[in-house]
């Protein structure tokens, strides 16, 4: 059989919605996400992260393309992709760390940047930093546009004079040439654009002459009549409130768009579990409804499965909201290391997540008592010995066509035994 052009699946599958066409296209997309992911590889997450955040990037985009507007979709596909995962990696800001390899790169980069403008009186190019280090000027480039991606973790400290942050490279030498060839988007430039007319004047010219006219500090400094600390002072804290504003209108462009998809009843906004990122409870409903259709159609089984985080209402109060998120959000990668690229995780409820097993059947009971086990080993390190003691794992689990004939049945199945767990659990430590 041919294989088919992408194109003319993505508009087969927007008159239609079969799930077959939708992996099918996944499936010939994958070189794409992935190729954007490794864009990304200096940010110090996990590769795989940045895939599976990538994945969610091209899901979102077949869920919302429209092919009235004339743009290809590989294109529009590309841009939800990266825009995912930049997503992901600004809400991961406040624990994302340099490498080590990156921090000494980054360390020899500066000296090489340091010595050639002292031998050639003016600032060298990737080129010349490239042949000086014996490596290609693509990777030069690609370790330049990197440490954009680490000021993302200043994002909650900008309000702060942080004199460390342009600490360890002079951006006077530096070449604006990567910079320039660095294209955004026009969305984006449109952000940034509308970001800038909220900054003073004096901040907009040495933004402006700096990052698009290429000029220097002395040489701002020479045509705006400042000093060179002014300029440098200007350009560290115009930057910082610039991303502190685009950081601010992004969230509330987000908190809008979800606001009126919610009253409009589009499924769309409620994708994504806002508070972790992970999928949330409704596309695991609506995925498993689909998964169990199409398990019926061709006589194959489906499982899911529910893992519960229960501890004293204490602890979790201690905890808080956000590190009940972070708790959900670190468990679903141990579950996903453990399960098929074609298993889904989500969550499910407050300290819960949900685990979509197609093709999974009468496999479901194992799996499930596996992934419990492995999140009971992992709860033993992610919190101190005090507060690990205090959690517990209970799962349920029920699959397609034994435990029910539909979908709600199989969640109910899986509830039931999730309290049947959790009550058997009670009356041991009660016994005890």
């Amino acid at each position: 059989m041919l294989k088919r052009d992408t194109e003319e699946l993505v508009l087969e599958y927007c008159q239609t919605r079969e799930l077959e066409l939708r992996d099918a296209i996944t499936i010939q997309l994958s070189g794409l996400v992935e190729s954007v992911a490794r864009k990304f590889i200096g940010s110090g997450e996990p590769i795989e992260d940045l895939i599976q955040e990538g994945y969610l990037g091209l899901l979102n985009a077949l869920d919302l393309f429209n092919p009235e507007k004339g743009v290809k979709f590989t294109t529009y596909a590309t841009h939800l992709i990266v825009g995912q995962i930049k997503h992901y990696l600004r809400d991961k800001g406040k624990i994302i760390k340099e490498p080590a390899w990156l921090q000494e790169l980054n360390s020899k980069i500066n000296r090489v940047i340091n010595e050639l403008s002292a031998r050639n009186s003016r600032p060298p190019t990737t080129q010349e930093i490239a042949e000086f280090l014996g490596m290609t000027t693509k990777a030069i480039e690609d370790v330049l546009m990197t440490r954009e991606v680490f000021k993302v973790s200043s994002l909650d400290a900008i309000y702060e004079d942080e004199e460390d942050e342009w600490n360890g490279y002079d951006l006077e030498k530096l070449n604006c040439e990567p910079c320039q060839t660095f294209n955004l988007p026009i969305e984006e430039r449109v952000v940034v654009e509308t970001a800038m007319q909220q900054l003073k004047q004096i901040e907009q010219q040495v933004l402006h002459l700096f990052f698009n006219e290429g000029y220097n500090q002395t040489e701002i400094a020479h045509q705006l009549k400042i000093s060179c600390n002014y300029v440098s002072h200007i350009l560290r804290n115009a930057t910082q409130k610039l991303r502190r504003i685009v950081s601010e209108a992004e969230w509330m462009d987000e908190q809008r768009y979800r606001t009126r998809a919610l009253e409009r009843g589009e499924f769309e906004a409620r994708i994504l579990d806002p508070q972790t990122g992970l999928f949330s409870a409704d596309y695991l409903a609506v995925r498993l409804r689909e998964e169990v259709q199409r398990a019926a159609r061709y006589d194959q089984s489906v499982g899911f499965s529910i893992f519960e985080f229960v501890a004293e209402k204490s602890a979790l109060d201690a905890l808080g909201e956000f590190a009940v998120g972070e708790l959900l959000l670190q468990a679903s990668a141990v579950v996903r290391d453990a399960v098929r690229k074609a298993d889904i995780v989500g969550r499910y409820g407050y300290a819960s997540l949900g685990l979509l097993l197609p093709y999974a059947g009468d496999h479901a009971p194992k799996i499930t008592e596996r992934v419990a086990e492995l999140l009971t080993e992992w709860l033993q390190t992610a919190f101190s010995a005090n507060l690990s003691q205090r959690f517990q794992v209970h799962c349920g689990w029920a699959f397609y066509p034994r435990d029910s004939e539909d979908c709600e049945q199989l969640i109910r199945q899986s509830e039931q035994r999730l309290r049947e767990q959790r009550a058997k659990q009670r009356l041991w430590q009660e016994a005890a």
